[in-house]
């Protein structure tokens, strides 16, 4: 009886040691992750907690670099990227910003997801104490350009579940992912903008 008893204790020892965490769950999302679409709920709120605003939106993204980032309530305002170059449309203002993708992109959140560049050669990351079945992971940037101080990912059973992000003015930024798909197909010509007739463009040279 001690001999099994012993065993079992051996046994259940040898499963909590094998037990990923979060980073490492972080790592395998990341590693996996290729192409991704689904829709966000985005509350940011001042660094006194006086100004709360609320969006809805839907995204898509494909490695390397591309994303199409879309706000859809309470206004309309559409982010592209194929990797060369970034749009910014303003549907109300009826304008289009046109940037370069620079360094500047492995310093912001969206980098976790769109660049080849490995997580850990951009961040310091901590693990965090699960909470609600989430696994959480604290990601700090290593360089001076980024404007946050922080971003905090959860993952639900391995899949991305929501972000925190605390920018260098205090403010948080908290987004709720649903709808995730990874698996259907995403067209690269997914990520050409096309400027709308009559709208203002001002692009940076």
């Amino acid at each position: 009886m001690y001999l099994k008893l012993n065993v079992f204790i051996l046994l259940l020892c040898s499963g909590f040691s094998q037990a990923e965490s979060s980073e490492q769950k972080l790592q395998s999302f990341l590693t996996k992750l290729s192409q991704m679409s689904g829709q966000f709920t985005q509350i940011i709120v001042s660094g006194n907690g006086s100004d709360i605003r609320s969006a809805t939106g839907t995204f898509k993204i494909k490695k390397p670099g591309m994303f199409d980032w879309r706000y859809i309530e309470p206004y309309e305002q559409q982010i592209v990227s194929n990797g060369i170059k970034i749009w910014i449309y303003d549907e109300d203002l009826e304008q289009v910003s046109i940037r370069k993708i620079s360094e500047s992109l492995n310093s912001s959140p969206l980098s976790i997801f769109v660049s080849d560049t490995p997580v850990e050669n951009i961040f310091s990351i901590e693990n965090m104490d699960k909470n609600d079945d989430i696994d959480w992971v604290k990601l700090t940037p290593k360089g001076d350009a980024s404007s946050f101080e922080f971003i905090e990912i959860g993952l639900y059973r391995g899949d991305l579940s929501k972000m925190i992000l605390q920018d260098n003015f205090g403010q948080t930024t908290r987004l709720l992912f649903n709808h995730i798909g990874k698996h259907t197909p995403i067209d690269a010509a997914d990520f050409q903008f096309k400027v709308p007739e009559g709208a203002d463009v001002f692009e940076e040279q």
